[in-house]
């Protein structure tokens, strides 16, 4: 099956790809206000990113 991605969704997952940690943070695209969390949770529903917990080093998108 092949999945569409959005031009967003791309911009956030290919240089994720690209990282040894493969996280999509620190996110290099123009993404303005909430469109960062909300490509996230696009990609999270799709289950084409997992959330995993976060130490000291890395960003917190989501508290609780």
């Amino acid at each position: 099956m092949i999945t569409e991605l959005s031009d967003a969704q791309r911009a956030v997952l290919e240089p994720a790809c690209a990282r040894e940690d493969r996280s999509i943070y620190p996110v290099s695209a123009a993404l303005k206000g909430g469109a960062v969390g909300n490509v996230a949770k696009s990609l999270l529903k799709r289950q084409l990113i997992e959330e995993v917990p976060a130490d000291d080093e890395h960003t917190v998108w989501r508290y609780g």
